[in-house]
């Protein structure tokens, strides 16, 4: 039997080097550490992150690769701040799970059964904002509608649970401008 809880960073030249250690090397909105000409990024890098701004580290591909872009533009003199969707997915034999956003801030769940045993789950706060997503089934019945959920949650507008779960309404339909409106993500790549 082989157990695997959690991962703890190594972060122990970090420290030795004086920077600020705070669940990994804590670094800013631009991804510096509390010495400047430091930067940090993927899985020992925890920065402000959500509603709260509390320090978090992500431990997700995605969440590297979209920091390294951030990175980049800052050292190439265009500065935004990295502001995260976290997004994880698994795949399971021929099942995938996608999970984006923080659906632990959702106060209402609207599910939408894709057929196939494929189903999306979407997270929305108290304001009716879209906040989350989860989605489960089959790979090949799943991608496409996970990615337009996906989008979706990106936007973190305001929904209507009732579209949300109906299949009969088209996930790209709910992408249209009018649709949903749009919040700048800088930096989220």
């Amino acid at each position: 039997v082989i157990l695997g809880v959690g991962a703890e960073p190594n972060v122990e030249l970090a420290a030795a080097a004086g920077l600020a250690i705070d669940n990994g090397i804590a670094v800013d909105a631009l991804l510096a550490s509390s010495d400047p000409m430091i930067a940090a990024i993927g899985d020992c890098a925890s920065f402000p992150f959500g509603h709260d701004g509390l320090q978090t580290r992500l431990e997700s591909v995605q969440n590297a690769v979209d920091q390294a872009k951030c990175l980049a533009r800052r050292l190439a003199g265009r500065p935004e701040p990295y502001v995260a969707l976290p997004w994880f997915w698994s795949d399971q034999y021929d099942h995938q799970l996608q999970v984006a956003g923080e659906p632990a801030l959702g106060e209402v769940t609207a599910q939408r059964d894709l057929g196939e045993g494929a189903s999306i789950t979407f997270y929305l706060d108290e304001a009716r904002r879209l906040v989350g997503m989860s989605a489960w089934g089959p790979a090949a019945r799943l991608v496409k509608e996970a990615k337009l959920a996906r989008l979706l949650v990106e936007r973190g507008g305001v929904a209507d649970p009732a579209a949300l779960a109906d299949p009969a309404v088209k996930l790209k339909s709910l992408l249209a401008p009018s649709a949903l409106p749009s919040t700048p993500t800088p930096c989220a790549a």
